[in-house]
C-alpha cells in the first residue's frame, strides 16, 4: 500500500517539476531567433504594423539591418501578451519561403 501511494506522489512531483521546467523555458530571456521560432536570415518580407498602418519592405539590404539591430537585443516573453495582439504594440510579421513569424513590443517600454 505505501509502495503504491509512493509512486502516485513521486509521478505527481515528476509531473509538476516538467510543468515548471516547461515555463521556465519559455519564459526565459531569448535571441529574436528564438523568440521568433526561426532563423531570420531566411527572411524576404517584413511588414511593421503601427497604429494599424502597415509598412512592408522586401529590400533585402533594409531586413539584413534591421535582422541585425533586433538580435542585439535579448526577448523575454510577456504572460500579459502571449496569445494577445491588439494595436497598442508595434508588431513586425517576419515572411520566409519555409515559416512566418511575429513578435509584438509594447509601445511603453519601461525600465
Amino acid at each position: 500500500m505505501y509502495r503504491k501511494i509512493r509512486v502516485i506522489v513521486l509521478i505527481v512531483i515528476i509531473y509538476f517539476i516538467a510543468i515548471l521546467a516547461k515555463n521556465l523555458y519559455e519564459y526565459r530571456v531569448k535571441t529574436i531567433d528564438e523568440a521568433i521560432g526561426f532563423n531570420l536570415d531566411n527572411v524576404y518580407k517584413v511588414e511593421i504594423l503601427r497604429n494599424e498602418q502597415p509598412k512592408i519592405t522586401e529590400d533585402k539590404e533594409k531586413i539584413k539591418e534591421l535582422t541585425e539591430w533586433l538580435r542585439g537585443y535579448k526577448y523575454k516573453m510577456s504572460s500579459t501578451v502571449k496569445g494577445k495582439i491588439d494595436f497598442s504594440y508595434y508588431v513586425i510579421n517576419f515572411y520566409s519561403h519555409v515559416e512566418n513569424g511575429f513578435i509584438a513590443f509594447d509601445k511603453d517600454n519601461k525600465k
